[in-house]
């Protein structure tokens, strides 16, 4: 067998030329990383792991989905009731959807705090928010494709809000639908963008930035004015090669996130409502926890003005490093003002998601039932 490899190798490397190929990966995996990375440089990996699953899940769920208003609850109703490990594979897809937001996030704000976004690395950052944006959009496209009661009306209220742009507000939200009103038309586009157009986009984004990673090295805590250390100095710091130390900690922690992902599939699995019913309004419509800031938003400032927010937060997120923090400084305690207003920022958006939860509903708390308004403000009840 070794001299079958062998035999094999040496005809695609006369043909090929893969020699100096290899020699620069192994050159690249022993590049050795900065003392300061830890555990949290490893999120990147398992979110990578969990879009690879994503992707495989799709593509088995993809067989048996049959996109149009008449046929897509009841494939998905298939699915779950007749197709060998069919809700498995749904609930692991639901999951995954979430989990990959959950850990984006997390690892955004650790690349926030660690200024691993400025120079020579914006562009590592730009396409990383763009990842980050293309994943909200996958999300978005794919709520509406079980078309349930929830489904339906959560993107009947969703594309209800760009309307109120003047101008190209109606536009957009007629190209959106299709139409006038969600129905077929709807779920054709948000399927194709959501098996097509998405996952080549997400795919090439997500080639250029891990190419990028591994080209430019994580950054150093030294000042951008500075050069980076070389490999030597790194080891001298403290540094460990890439390859096995980090590569370990990174397969570890993918695999502890993997298997959390089939804990919370087997434990809490996907839920199916009823069939999308155009004519009957269920109460307590929201979008998913991840849109609930910008759904909460709506209802304190002018719908006009709350639905330009999260793109021009996507805006500001890109123009970080160009333009809005150009200082130097990369150690997180030298750059104190700057984490303090990423974390009141950070604050101001999980408190929106927290009262979009809570508004228009009951909750006990100590014995007293309150209701909370549609501001998510309380309003205590007689027990």
């Amino acid at each position: 067998m070794k001299k079958i490899g062998g035999l094999l190798w040496a005809w695609f490397d006369e043909r090929l030329n893969l020699a100096p190929l290899v020699a620069g990966l192994e050159a690249n995996l022993r590049k050795p990383v900065p003392a300061h990375v830890n555990w949290l440089f490893t999120l990147g990996s398992a979110i990578a792991a969990l879009i690879g699953l994503q992707i495989f899940t799709g593509i088995l769920l993809l067989i048996y989905y049959r996109p149009g208003a008449d046929t897509a609850y009841q494939s998905i109703v298939r699915i779950m009731d007749e197709v060998p490990l069919g809700g498995f594979m749904r609930s692991l897809h639901v999951w995954g959807a979430d989990l990959i937001v959950i850990f984006l996030i997390l690892h955004m704000v650790r690349v926030f705090v660690y200024a691993g976004y400025k120079k020579p690395r914006e562009l590592t950052w730009i396409i990383g928010v763009l990842l980050f944006a293309v994943i909200l959009i996958f999300g978005f496209t794919g709520y509406l494709l079980p078309w349930d009661q929830l489904a339906y009306w959560g993107t009947v209220v969703a594309t209800e809000a760009p309307a109120s742009i003047p101008v190209i507000g109606p536009i957009t939200r007629e190209f959106m639908l299709g139409g006038s009103e969600v129905g077929d038309p709807t779920l054709g586009r948000f399927f194709a963008l959501h098996v097509v157009v998405l996952p080549l986009v997400l795919l090439k984004l997500m080639a250029l930035h891990l190419f990028l990673i591994r080209y430019q090295g994580i950054s150093s805590l030294r000042r951008t004015d500075e050069p980076d250390p070389t490999p030597n100095e790194i080891r001298a710091e403290g540094g460990e090669p890439f390859f096995p130390h980090h590569v370990l900690r990174d397969l570890t922690t993918t695999y502890l996130v993997l298997g959390l992902l089939v804990s919370l599939a087997i434990l809490y699995p996907a839920h199916l409502g009823d069939p999308a019913d155009p004519l009957t309004t269920p109460l307590g419509i929201k979008p998913e926890w991840y849109f609930l800031p910008a759904y909460q938003l709506l209802k304190y400032v002018p719908e006009v003005v709350g639905v330009q927010i999260p793109p021009l937060f996507i805006g500001v997120l890109v123009l970080l490093p160009l333009l809005l923090d150009r200082s130097p400084e990369r150690h997180p305690k030298r750059r104190l003002r700057a984490i303090g207003v990423g974390a009141v920022v950070l604050g101001l958006i999980v408190l929106l998601g927290l009262l979009g939860h809570i508004s228009e509903t009951r909750q006990t708390i100590f014995g007293i039932t309150y209701h909370f308004d549609i501001q998510g403000m309380p309003h205590g009840e007689v027990p």
